[in-house]
């Protein structure tokens, strides 16, 4: 039963050392950005490495909904019915996520929706700096739900 899952904890490894070099760089992104002076470029980078950690935080989600959950999100929402999924599985299967978690993840998804329906000139560095200065505890506490979650299944 435990081989069963294999080539989905693999991809699961895959994508969590996609996340790792993804915080990386926007970590030294990060400590370019200043807010006196107004950078075209930093502030954009800093979006967009912010949207690459919740997809990629989405993408395990995914893949574990139709591979493991055999279900997955349809319509308008289903970004946040997929990340409710998470910690809310079908009967019988293992959740990823505590709800504690999800909740923590909530603002990461609705800067995604914004970064992707914006413009990058538009974005304030200051608004992300909440979200990047919590992002490494919160990808601590992510990186061992996934563990757990992938040594249950």
């Amino acid at each position: 039963m435990k081989n069963q899952y294999k080539e989905l904890k693999e991809d699961i490894l895959d994508e969590e050392k996609a996340i790792e070099e993804t915080l990386e760089i926007l970590s030294k992104v990060r400590s370019k950005f200043s807010p006196q002076l107004k950078d075209y470029s930093t502030e954009p980078a800093m979006g967009t490495y912010l949207m690459n950690f919740y997809n990629g935080i989405e993408n395990i989600i995914k893949r574990i909904s139709k591979e493991y959950y055999l279900t997955m999100p349809k319509g308008k929402s289903w970004h946040k019915e997929l990340l409710t999924l998470s910690s809310n599985p079908p009967e019988g299967k293992i959740p990823i996520f505590s709800h504690n978690i999800v909740e923590k993840l909530y603002p990461y998804r609705n800067f995604r929706h914004r970064f992707i329906s914006g413009y990058g000139f538009k974005l304030k560095g200051e608004k992300m700096l909440e979200l990047i200065d919590n992002i490494e505890p919160l990808w601590t506490e992510i990186k061992k739900a996934i563990s757990d979650f992938r040594n249950k299944i």
